[in-house]
């Protein structure tokens, strides 16, 4: 149809109308193209490529870089210890130019991987009465009741234990005496700050006090350790694992808030039952951590195989719960939050940890539909960081007037994102699901199938969510006590109890991970006398009646915590508060979101688990009573929804204090079921929000290790079925081998030195054939992450002479490759540390360097364009871990390994430029492949640009129109001497014709760098003349 610029125009009174046609725009010219660099980073996102154009850019996506030897709390702020180099790399690069892409690799493992191959970690072994065996343990604090009455006591504190074991020492309950302890011994303290600990081992006991109170300088946190890599021998010297108590355990979840008698602004949720009050002192036991398989209520066999103490799974996606819609019916005697409509959950982009670390989600604004020509609601999500406060919230990403309506282009989905991504084992590579494009950098969106279908009713808002999953509670009974029903009431049989046998000779049992059933006690002594709190004054176990609560993450409960600035800014569901009037950031809040037990329920965002809150006296834990709910171990800690806050209404205005009540609605209290109300009338009164959070995510690292991806993690005879390591970075070459997928004009994995893994890089260097891989090799530098070993030892063999003997024994020939010699010593501008740091760091920064300063065909080395002291590198580099000399740097030029030299005065320089190609030709030098890099990369450009046009003499014109004056700027930037570009009858002879080919053929003759100058100085005679 001929275009008519009329039709653009509204013509209702005259006039001139008028209208601008730029026909003169010329054709899109390919973007810059970057290196590729692989490896760590603080967060981010993984297993993707990510292009990076500046670096606060790559700051804000994966963090500042990392020097190592950080001092933190290694299982709930993540692994500073270990220098993150491809983020030095990332600094070099765009500390000169500009992009990069960045492929940040999680733990993973082959569909096929046996036991050695499986991604993740683990803690020891089976647990039996060898106190050098291991596994996980979990410290569990009672109150003292003045009666014999039910008691609730918190998990307080889990341990991990390698090669050893963690028992309390001190005045055994019911002895009354000194004890040596066995495993789940029951004893007394005076309160939660003199709890003793004693870890032991092969041939010693170390012993600890600790208090679970913040506040305390012997805070079990600060006290004991909390670094997994501490346990590894083979990575921690002796000195520094006897002074944590042996080294051979590390503390990992603690939830010291609730370790506190339940209150009205405690987090709390320890208690004495009806009957009795609490009197000084704690109880407190250690139970191993095992999933029980026996009969319950029987003191049988149990199987082992579900211990907390083995984490081996590749790296997860943390989420949301579902959440879900409002309740619509009249009937709320019967509501129950969970069997309402699911529409969404969101969804971590990637694999990892972090994202559930750092940020929170918000559902907001939520709106009913108004008028007649609207069906659906609206409402807001934010995504916000998770230590701020709801007083004042940190946004980091808004959407707002979202909604339910597929057909909607405010739908959520479409605003947001739901696309991910998946590796295929087989294609090697990553397949693309969904349909909208991912907008935000965190989550992405996804929807209930009938809700994505449009078939589901129009009114549903945003109402409520599913909690993070956590273990079930568990009551313990002797003799027969009965358990508790869902309303805290006694008589109801979960079959979940801890039962204690008559008598027994185990002196090591079992607790279940808030699971089916287990056994507790010493074995040898009959467990009859009184209740918890007069155990003291009886050598007996009779009627002992108590719960075990495993904590989840909190709720808000009143209007009131944390001081609002009014009701509508307040937010309910989750809250992040270290108590309900303290609204700093609890810092053991990411103890509550992490992942369950591999092999358990693997989904953060199940819904087929029963609600399982504290048996407090208001919990709503319904329980189907089947067996699949019986045998479960994993529990909801809540529902949360808008239809369950209460409160008082009065002149069409929300009075006094507002609260959720788990029930409300059931009984018929709730806002949202007081006569003459609903979920528009509450809504409008501003009780229109809640947050939640991520959780469920993994790295798949083995936390032991202070840099997963160490060489010692990969022996020569390994495979991807036998090594997580292996194919963990194998899958990250085989996701940008793919030209058409990845763009690169350069590869990097900083710091990897397996040949396993980088001869794998050279070949797909070489086969994508637009690419230089810079390698680091063995022999080079070995860094503290790779043996426990002084500097000094763990680098004698470390010589140019053995570098060499290990690069010429892999036989390669490839001049898609390059490598450096030796490591360099380099600054953190940020950190303002200094640290070793691999040479490929330098070289990619010299290739930046090279390429802003003249072009890529110019040689990456000298002083002009290499001089690492004169910031050459991209980053300050001062020192070199081996100062060559001139027959070491010859011995490592022929051998193809480019030397990095310092010299007295000039001072640190790249002093090569060779590639890894034997052969003798123009290509075994790094500025000529780039050049032919740059060349048929553009040339290619061109060419595609003429893809089914007619192969015609005027389509051979076009190309040779366009790709000779690139060759003639090529060649006046001193990149080529010569050229000739063939495109006629010749090349394109009618037979390829036929065929629809085009074939076109280019010599270049490439300019060479001058890497040796010869002079003669030559002596005469006094009677000389130089005019000859």
């Amino acid at each position: 149809m001929a275009d008519n610029s009329a039709r653009r125009f509204k013509f209702i009174s005259p006039g001139v109308f008028v209208n601008e046609v730029d026909n003169s725009q010329l054709p899109a010219l390919p973007g810059p193209v970057g290196p590729l660099i692989i490896g760590r980073t603080r967060r981010g996102p993984a297993n993707v490529p990510v292009v990076i154009d500046s670096f606060s850019d790559f700051v804000e996506t994966f963090g500042n870089p990392v020097p190592g030897n950080a001092a933190t709390d290694v299982w709930r702020q993540g692994d500073t210890t270990a220098p993150t180099y491809a983020a030095y790399a990332a600094q070099a690069w765009l500390r000169n130019n500009s992009p990069i892409t960045f492929l940040r690799p999680l733990g993973d493992e082959s569909s096929a991987a046996d036991a050695t191959g499986k991604a993740g970690w683990e803690a020891g072994n089976v647990v039996d009465n060898s106190v050098v065996k291991g596994g996980a343990y979990g410290l569990v604090v009672w109150p003292s009741s003045s009666a014999n009455t039910l008691v609730d006591g918190v998990m307080a504190a889990q341990f991990y234990c390698p090669t050893s074991r963690v028992i309390l020492s001190g005045s055994v309950v019911g002895l009354n005496n000194s004890s040596s302890a066995q495993g789940s011994t029951l004893f007394e303290f005076p309160d939660i700050n003199s709890i003793k600990l004693r870890f032991t081992g092969s041939n010693y006991a170390k012993e600890a006090t600790v208090s679970l109170n913040p506040g305390e300088s012997n805070f079990i946190r600060k006290v004991l350790n909390t670094n997994p890599t501490i346990t590894n021998s083979a990575i921690t010297t002796a000195a520094t694992r006897t002074y944590f108590q042996g080294g051979n355990y590390w503390l990992g979840e603690t939830f010291e808030r609730r370790c506190l008698a339940t209150g009205s602004t405690s987090l709390g949720m320890m208690a004495v039952r009806s009957g009795g009050t609490a009197v000084s002192g704690v109880m407190a036991a250690i139970f191993p951590l095992t999933q029980f398989s026996g009969a319950a209520g029987t003191d049988t066999a149990y199987s082992q195989t579900g211990q907390q103490s083995k984490w081996r799974a590749a790296a997860k996606r943390a989420s949301t719960g579902w959440v879900f819609a409002q309740d619509l019916s009249t009937n709320t005697g019967s509501y129950r939050a969970q069997d309402m409509q699911k529409l969404f959950r969101l969804e971590a982009l990637t694999a990892g940890e972090d994202f559930q670390r750092t940020i929170k989600i918000s559902i907001s604004n939520i709106r009913a539909a108004e008028g007649d020509f609207t069906d659906f609601g609206t409402f807001s999500i934010l995504v916000r960081k998770i230590s701020d406060t709801d007083a004042n919230p940190q946004i980091i990403e808004r959407y707002d007037q979202l909604s339910l309506n597929p057909m909607s282009p405010n739908y959520v989905a479409r605003i947001i994102g739901d696309k991910y991504e998946v590796y295929d084992e087989t294609e090697k590579r990553l397949v693309q699901y969904g349909e909208f494009d991912n907008v935000s950098n965190y989550i992405r969106v996804v929807m209930d199938e009938d809700v994505a279908k449009g078939t589901g009713e129009r009114r549903w808002l945003p109402f409520g969510v599913f909690g993070p999953l956590k273990y079930k509670d568990v009551s313990y009974f002797s003799l027969g006590g009965a358990d508790l029903n869902a309303d805290g009431v006694e008589s109801y049989n979960w079959s979940n109890n801890l039962i204690v046998p008559a008598s027994g000779t185990t002196n090591v049992v079992s607790m279940v991970a808030g699971g089916n059933a287990a056994i507790l006690g010493v074995g040898g002594q009959t467990r009859t006398g009184k209740g918890i709190a007069n155990l003291l004054n009886a050598n007996r176990f009779e009627n002992l009646r108590a719960t075990i609560q495993f904590p989840g993450i909190p709720l808000r409960m009143k209007s009131t915590q944390g001081t609002p600035r009014s009701l509508r800014a307040t937010y309910w569901g989750v809250w992040t508060g270290r108590t309900f009037t303290d609204t700093f950031y609890d810092l053991g809040i990411p103890d509550y979101l992490r992942a369950r037990q591999p092999g358990l329920d693997v989904n953060p965002y199940s819904t087929n688990h029963q609600i399982n809150d504290g048996f407090k006296s208001a919990a709503v834990a319904y329980n189907p009573a089947t067996a699949s709910f019986n045998a479960d171990p994993i529990a909801l800690p809540w529902v949360f929804s808008l239809d369950n806050v209460s409160g008082t209404i009065a002149n069409s205005k929300l009075k006094g204090t507002v609260s959720y009540t788990p029930k409300s609605r059931r009984n018929g209290n709730s806002l949202t079921a007081k006569s003459g109300q609903s979920y528009v009338s509450v809504l409008k009164l501003g009780i229109d929000r809640f947050t939640t959070v991520l959780a469920g995510g993994t790295d798949g690292y083995d936390i032991t290790e202070r840099d997963p991806f160490a060489a010692r993690t990969i022996t020569t005879s390994d495979t991807v079925d036998t090594s997580s390591t292996l194919y963990t970075l194998r899958k990250a070459i085989d996701i940008v081998s793919d030209p058409d997928y990845v763009q690169m004009n350069a590869v990097a994995m900083p710091g990897i030195v397996s040949p396993e893994v980088t001869n794998y890089l050279l070949e797909t260097a070489q086969e994508r054939g637009d690419t230089l891989a810079i390698i680091d090799i063995e022999k080079a530098y070995t860094p503290d992450t790779e043996s426990s070993a002084s500097a000094e030892a763990r680098n004698e063999g470390n010589t140019p002479e053995a570098a060499v003997t290990a690069l010429t024994s892999r036989a390669i020939n490839n001049s898609y490759g390059a490598t450096y010699y030796p490591w360099v010593r380099i600054t953190d501008t940020i950190a303002n540390q200094s640290l070793w740091a691999p040479p490929s760091i330098a070289a990619l920064g010299v290739l930046s360097t090279t390429d802003r300063a003249q072009a890529p065909w110019f040689a990456p080395a000298g002083f002009t364009r290499g001089g690492l002291s004169e910031g050459a590198g991209g980053i300050p580099v001062v020192d070199v871990s081996r100062r060559l000399t001139s027959d070491d740097r010859d011995l490592l030029y022929e051998n193809n390994i480019n030397p990095i030299a310092k010299f007295p005065a000039e001072g640190i320089v790249i002093y090569g430029q060779k590639t890894l190609q034997q052969t003798a030709s123009a290509l075994d030098r790094i500025n000529v492949r780039r050049l032919m890099i740059y060349l048929k990369r553009e040339i290619s450009f061109i060419a595609s640009r003429l893809i089914f046009a007619p192969n015609t003499q005027l389509t051979w014109d076009r190309f040779l129109g366009q790709a000779n004056p690139l060759l003639e700027s090529v060649k006046a930037e001193f990149g080529v001497e010569d050229f000739t570009l063939i495109l006629d009858d010749t090349t394109t002879t009618p037979d390829l014709i036929d065929r629809n080919i085009i074939y076109a053929k280019l010599m270049v003759k490439p300019t060479r760098a001058a890497e040796f100058f010869a002079i003669d100085f030559v002596v005469t005679n006094s009677g000389a003349s130089f005019e000859d």
